[in-house]
């Protein structure tokens, strides 16, 4: 038997299929748009997005005629709401969309944010989909009247494979109206700011078996009528449990457009530390476990964004990206970067700071540009990491996944500034593996997670740390808090 995983993200979605040796047969990928009606406003068409997933289940149809089951991760936060009909009502919000400034306030008259942590799992930070609902409130009253049903892409996507209302646990704790610590609906929040939470879809643990796949898209895209859709979960875990993440303190590093550092802690780790440190924590794929969410939002979009401003005149394919790091002087000297592009932040929701470069003259070079890049997002992954330490966890095991940690130059850099070993996956695709985890034990080929990880996840490399980088991540951590401090007192 073989199973289906499909990956919805921000920018694109795909689908895989895996064999029961944890081996990728074949997977298709389709990119879709941003829009953006106004300054600050990013949105995700929902039809959009199903039409991409159809797209790639039809492409990846003809590979996947033994396949017994398939499951979804997504991302969290956005919203799709159906009226009676099932008519799309309004675009799905992002997490960077920053439309929702001012509904922070309205959120803390209510309720204090130590306590709105403590029951939920996430700071009062405008991503989460609390914020986009009080939006709605305010400015487009007459969507949530006409609301039949509320989603999260996740969810949605689910729903129109399966005909099932189902969301795991991790992806319903990004709403900020989740009971993170009994992993249900949480009443209170909703009876505070007016949400139906009965028409949000029923709390169900990853790997559930929910329903046959649905007969007219057995018709439509080619995929076999014995396909059964089961629970999956939310991206982060997804890609957690696909680095071979599992026990306490092992750590996945995800170094996609976000650089999400998710450890996986144990229930009983759940403290007011975390709350005071604005750490965002989400039920994982096993009971009595958790995931500490940490990172950097502006990640790998830093490095695209360094490309296209400073290499504008080579595309896509006639960029070279190894010559890139190859050119990079051994040290960036005097210059520092701080990968604050965007006024959203995963961490210190209030931290309005944007960010640049500091320490340029007339004799700096691109290439020691783009090598105080790389070293300030290298810092702002200690940053995360120390927290770790500071909140008493014991990190025993850190694994890199995604896009950027196919580059030996960046990962040595990391695992030299970060004072850790990092281990590389041999396949770098850890969502869709984590999904294939999940769907081999729910097929009955596994017996445990555990069982599974032993037979999928295998590493090819390691980096163990080689320079001493503290003299300048203390010069960075000291501008970092200068230059926030800055923003807080013009504004």
């Amino acid at each position: 038997m073989s199973y289906i995983g499909l990956d919805v993200g921000t920018s694109g979605c795909k689908a895989a299929v895996i064999t029961s040796d944890g081996e990728i047969s074949y997977s298709a990928a389709k990119e879709y748009p941003f829009i953006s009606p106004r300054a600050g406003y990013v949105e995700l068409d929902p039809a959009v997005v199903w039409k991409a997933v159809k797209t790639v289940l039809k492409q990846i149809a003809p590979h996947a005629q033994n396949a017994g089951v398939i499951a979804v991760s997504s991302i969290g936060e956005a919203m799709v709401i159906l009226d009676k009909s099932e008519n799309i009502l309004y675009n799905g919000i992002t997490y960077l969309d920053q439309r929702c400034q001012d509904t922070l306030s309205e959120i803390e008259k209510k309720i204090s944010p130590h306590e709105l942590h403590k029951i939920t799992g996430v700071s009062t930070n405008q991503m989460f989909t609390l914020n986009k609902f009080i939006w709605f409130q305010r400015h487009m009253p007459d969507i949530l009247l006409k609301a039949d049903k509320y989603f999260l892409f996740g969810d949605y996507i689910t729903y129109m494979l399966s005909g099932i209302r189902a969301i795991d646990p991790g992806s319903a704790s990004r709403t900020m109206f989740f009971d993170a610590g009994n992993c249900e609906w949480s009443q209170k929040i909703a009876d505070m700011f007016d949400i139906p939470i009965e028409r949000f879809s029923k709390i169900t643990a990853p790997g559930t078996h929910l329903a046959a796949i649905k007969e007219q898209l057995v018709f439509e895209l080619g995929l076999p009528d014995s396909l059964t859709v089961i629970m999956g979960t939310h991206d982060q875990c997804a890609a957690t449990l696909g680095s071979g993440s599992l026990m306490p303190g092992q750590v996945m590093l995800g170094q996609g457009s976000t650089e999400s550092i998710n450890c996986v802690i144990h229930k009983e780790q759940l403290n007011d530390l975390l709350i005071d440190r604005q750490l965002c924590f989400e039920p994982y794929v096993t009971d009595d476990s958790y995931i500490i969410i940490t990172g950097n939002l502006t990640h790998g979009s830093s490095i695209t964004w360094f490309t296209k401003t400073f290499y504008g005149d080579k595309t896509e394919e006639t960029l070279d990206y190894s010559s890139l790091y190859q050119n990079c002087p051994d040290n960036a000297g005097d210059v520092f970067f701080l990968p604050h592009l965007s006024r959203v932040n995963l961490m210190d929701a209030q931290n309005q700071a944007l960010g640049g470069f500091l320490g340029v003259d007339v004799t700096v070079t691109r290439s020691q540009m783009f090598r105080a890049l790389l070293e300030g997002l290298c810092c702002e992954s200690r940053t995360s990491m120390d927290i770790f330490d500071e909140i008493g966890v014991n990190i025993n095991k850190i694994t890199a996944s995604g896009g950027a940690s196919s580059s030996a130059y960046y990962m040595q850099m990391k695992a030299d500034v970060l004072k850790r070993p990092i281990h590389i996956l041999e396949n770098p695709q850890a969502g869709i593996m984590g999904l294939g985890i999940i769907s081999a034990v729910a097929a009955g080929d596994f017996a445990s997670l555990g069982e599974a990880i032993y037979h999928f996840i295998k590493c090819r490399k390691s980096y163990t740390p080689q320079r001493c980088y503290d003299e300048q991540y203390q010069t960075y951590s000291f501008i970092n808090k200068t230059i926030k401090q800055m923003y807080r007192d013009l504004h």
